[in-house]
């Protein structure tokens, strides 16, 4: 990303950063074939606008946020072809990986290959903040995140279940009794 923006690419990126909040309130009510069209026009038309390589990869980026955005309440072979896309794209924030893994725990109902790719979006967040030091509030919403990931996709109860299954319970050792 570059350090210095000059005050045209600034002005330029508040522009595309209203204009997309306009699209999105204008297809709030709107079904998602006509998001999606939307969405791939919109970005269309900003890419014939951009003059670097880093507004090409951040108009792409976010648009593959918004259509992921747009198709998680869809089946699941809807949605992963948008998820790919982003994840090809690759991730500007661990907030945005977070935003990626709970859009496809909602988008996965159904779908044993959706639950696989939110288990393997968990276990990636999981491994990628371990042993992190984070501020306590960020923990917290990194936790939280996970947590409803998990539960969109079904899988909390699943674990505990699992885990419920693999617990014995503690029986006294066997041997002599010490008397006091």
């Amino acid at each position: 990303m570059p350090r210095h923006l000059t005050q045209e690419v600034q002005e330029r990126s508040l522009r595309w950063g209203r204009e997309r909040d306009h699209l999105k309130l204008s297809l709030r009510d709107a079904s998602v074939a006509e998001q999606i069209q939307a969405y791939k026009q919109f970005e269309k038309r900003r890419l014939k606008e951009t003059c670097t390589a880093f507004e090409r990869q951040e108009i792409r980026r976010r648009t593959a946020e918004d259509l992921v955005m747009a198709t998680c309440e869809g089946p699941w072979r809807l949605f992963s072809p948008y998820l790919r896309r982003l994840e090809k794209l690759g991730y500007s924030t661990m907030d945005r990986r977070l935003f990626a893994c709970v859009m496809a725990a909602m988008a996965s109902k159904g779908s044993p290959a959706g639950r696989r790719k939110t288990v393997e979006l968990i276990a990636d967040i999981e491994r990628r903040t371990r042993g992190r030091k984070y501020h306590p509030e960020l923990r917290w919403e990194i936790d939280h995140a996970l947590a409803r990931a998990r539960m969109f996709a079904g899988l909390d109860t699943e674990e505990r279940a699992t885990e419920a299954r693999g617990r014995r319970k503690k029986t006294a050792p066997r041997g002599r009794r010490s008397e006091k």
